[in-house]
């Protein structure tokens, strides 16, 4: 029956977070018979065996055999190495990050300010859209308003934020997802309550920093529009109105000098406000 013992010989390096940053671990394996047919394997095989699979958040990395002494009597070497990349090695449980971008965004418009409106027949009259863009020009059934996409003012914000990777748990993982378009109820990160859309949130690989803790990266992402304090739609003021509350009329196509009549202007919440402390930022 082979026999494996350490070796006193045994060298460690720490890295600046105080963690085993690599370690070589000699032991000398006895009792491997050639009748094993490959002894050397064989007593490669006793020491992955014996060895432990990590020191102080250094994992094996590799077992080398250092020297046969004859009589089945083998010495070998098993080094430990830490990956921890240059990236990665600093960053600490609790460590925030916040990105932001303002490349404009495109939404949809259905109405606007005529400024001009010309028949090419000098002597008829071109039908009046009132406040409305690509008006067909039908009424009754067959009134459609297309609209044109406008160029508006987008921000998105994001937020990388690092956790212990035991941390994320089943019930985190929900919360989030819970929270996942909804609106930020109370003040958030410097936003009023209702401009803030939660749109989600992704992770990347855990990995081990330099102190040996296994951590994860997510990275929360955010929309933003401003609440206004006087919402003008379809030529009607519609007062307060927050940043993702959506306006929309109500329009009657019959013919009436040429044009078609908004008849009602609305403001509708479409998202649920959410308590954005629950997601630990």
């Amino acid at each position: 029956m082979p026999e494996c013992k350490l070796k006193n010989l045994s060298t460690r390096s720490l890295n600046s977070g105080g963690t085993c940053r690599n370690a070589r671990l000699n032991y000398i394996v006895s009792g491997v018979a050639a009748a094993d047919g490959d002894p050397e394997s064989a007593a490669l095989a006793v020491v992955r065996a014996a060895a432990p699979d990590e020191m102080d958040g250094a994992a094996l990395a590799r077992l080398t055999l250092i020297k046969s002494h004859g009589s089945g009597i083998f010495e070998v070497q098993a080094e430990y190495e830490q990956s921890v990349s240059d990236r990665t090695a600093r960053k600490r449980i609790g460590d925030r990050t916040w990105l932001f971008d303002t490349t404009g965004g495109r939404e949809n418009v259905i109405y606007g300010e005529l400024i001009n409106s010309v028949s090419p027949d000098p002597s008829g009259k071109a039908p009046y859209p009132g406040p409305f863009i690509n008006w067909n020009g039908k009424h009754g059934d067959r009134f459609q308003v297309s609209g044109t996409s406008k160029i508006v003012a987008s921000l998105r914000e994001s937020c990388v934020a690092v956790f212990k990777s035991s941390d994320m748990t089943a019930s985190f993982r929900r919360t989030i997802m819970e929270l996942t378009g909804c609106v930020n109820g109370t003040v958030f990160h410097g936003w009023q309550p209702g401009e803030m859309l939660f749109l989600g949130a992704s992770s990347a690989s855990p990995f081990r920093n330099n102190s040996g803790v296994m951590l994860v990266e997510v990275t929360f992402r955010f929309a933003i529009k401003n609440n206004v304090d006087s919402l003008v739609y379809a030529g009607v003021n519609l007062g307060k109105a927050g940043g993702w509350d959506v306006p929309w009329c109500i329009t009657d196509p019959t013919v009436a000098d040429f044009s078609p009549t908004v008849i009602g202007v609305y403001l509708s919440s479409i998202y649920k406000k959410g308590d954005f402390s629950r997601l630990k930022l």
